[in-house]
């Protein structure tokens, strides 16, 4: 046990110095666009950039985790999987730029031609680093890993940033995604020292063919899972409406890159070590679970209660469309924080049938959820409708990881919701009362600063007196 805690620690920490600084940094950026740019020109690329995740998804074939979790693979097999890849994502390459013809006619806007030619080398460089990313991956290299994709993040955003002040508008986004993915490409291939070797061996695919085909499965289902709201959105709200809801959506993803982002990429490869060792498994799984839920619930209540002058402070009036979807959704950040994490367990029980199963009961019911709340005509009924999709598929996946990989139950879940739930609702009403009062603190930095401290005052008074602080320094800190 102590063992898996220390490579734990030694992951998360540079996992967290390069996401922290890059999230930091892509921040900052997102800022300074949002207030150049406006929600229309994010609901332009908004469009055709959810089609990018798919065909992401259709080049890997589900290799990248593969990779990880496979004891079995050689040099000569990971060269090979490097060239299948490599071809593969060239034709997908080309197939992803003539689809913004058939996009330009859907949303009738012949910008998507040239958008999508643009924005297809972001695939090919993305589907190019699998190998080489989960070979580092698969090492715990995980310094090397951070510390590039923060370096490429700044340059993307600098660059991006002075394309948006020269005027470029929406090409000033592509380019801030562009650039990260090129630099990581070449830093990965680098230092994961990959041999390539003449030829392709053709049985390099079929030793990781039962867990990538799963794998791949699963991402497809995912994609349309959390993608088609998107689509839909853009066609029957209009590209103004889509940048509103992409924005809100964006902020509540932020947490995730924070906290769940620094501990799945460290959770599958080292418990890939343990895929027998159920009860191990689920020690560690709880204590993770147990640690997002003391900082994802409270957090959760406190975008919510404040969602206005968070939105006016970042991004400026203009984007007060944002504020009330922001408010519903940001309700769901603590279930979308814990809910990323089901993956890597599945992954390392090596279980990813069961992943694919959970994922298509998911999407189904993620599509009435979806179709629902296009029917209400509403963009904010429909971001209420996505907020209780997530409450609904939370439930359903807890109640099969912990039954089935795990070989317990949900209520050990439940139980750890309790504690973090009741103290925060209780910040919760307080700045409620607060605003209550309605006291005029002549500007929305000083009303920003006093309901932040009021909650979090007040939800650090309840971490303390219930001791579930000593718990989270005694992840954090202690060897």
């Amino acid at each position: 046990m102590q063992e898996i805690k220390q490579q734990f620690k030694h992951g998360v920490v540079y996992t967290a110095i390069g996401q922290y600084a890059s999230v930091i940094a892509n921040f900052i950026v997102t800022i300074i666009l949002s207030r150049l740019l406006g929600p229309k020109t994010y609901g332009v690329l908004s469009i055709i950039l959810v089609f990018l995740p798919f065909f992401s998804l259709i080049s890997e074939l589900g290799v990248g985790p593969a990779i990880v979790q496979s004891h079995e693979l050689d040099d000569e097999d990971y060269s090979s999987l490097f060239k299948i890849l490599t071809f593969w994502s060239l034709i997908i390459g080309v197939i992803f730029g003539l689809l913004g013809i058939p996009v330009s006619y859907f949303y009738d806007d012949k910008i998507y031609i040239l958008l999508s030619w643009m924005i297809a080398p972001n695939l090919i460089f993305s589907m190019m680093s699998v190998v080489p990313l989960s070979l580092l991956q698969k090492r715990q290299e995980f310094k090397h890993i951070n510390i590039t994709s923060l370096f490429a993040y700044v340059v993307g955003g600098v660059v991006g940033v002075v394309a948006a002040y020269m005027g470029l508008g929406v090409y000033s986004l592509i380019l801030t995604s562009l650039i990260p993915v090129f630099l990581n490409f070449i830093a990965y291939f680098y230092f994961s020292k990959l041999k390539l070797f003449k030829g392709i061996n053709e049985y390099s695919f079929g030793k990781i063919r039962s867990f990538s085909s799963y794998q791949f499965v699963f991402g497809i289902i995912n994609y349309f899972s959390r993608n088609l709201d998107n689509l839909l959105v853009g066609k029957f709200f209009g590209q103004t409406a889509l940048g509103n809801y992409g924005k809100s959506y964006q902020m509540i993803t932020y947490p995730n890159n924070i906290f769940t982002n620094v501990i799945v990429p460290v959770m599958q490869p080292v418990l890939a070590n343990y895929q027998e060792n159920i009860q191990t498994i689920k020690k560690v799984y709880l204590k993770v679970l147990r640690f997002l839920l003391i900082v994802g619930i409270p957090l959760s209540l406190y975008l919510s209660v404040d969602s206005d002058l968070i939105i006016r402070f970042l991004f400026g009036s203009k984007w007060d469309g944002a504020i009330m979807p922001f408010r519903i959704l940001s309700l769901t950040t603590w279930v979308q924080l814990i809910t990323t994490t089901i993956g890597g367990i599945y992954q390392s029980r090596n279980m990813t049938k069961m992943l694919m199963k959970t994922g298509i009961v998911s999407t189904c019911i993620t599509i009435f959820f979806i179709i629902i709340g296009i029917l209400s005509g509403n963009i904010n009924h429909f971001a209420a409708f996505i907020a209780a999709n997530f409450y609904v598929t939370f439930t359903f996946n807890f109640y099969v990881l912990m039954k089935k990989a795990l070989k317990s139950s949900i209520t050990e879940v439940l139980k750890l919701i309790l504690k973090p739930a009741v103290i925060a609702f209780i910040a919760f009403l307080a700045v409620i009362g607060w605003n209550s009062m309605a006291i005029d603190l002549h500007g929305i930095f000083w009303e920003l600063l006093i309901t932040s401290l009021i909650f979090w005052i007040i939800d650090l008074i309840g971490l303390i007196i219930t001791k579930e602080i000593y718990f989270v320094f005694n992840i954090i800190f202690k060897n």
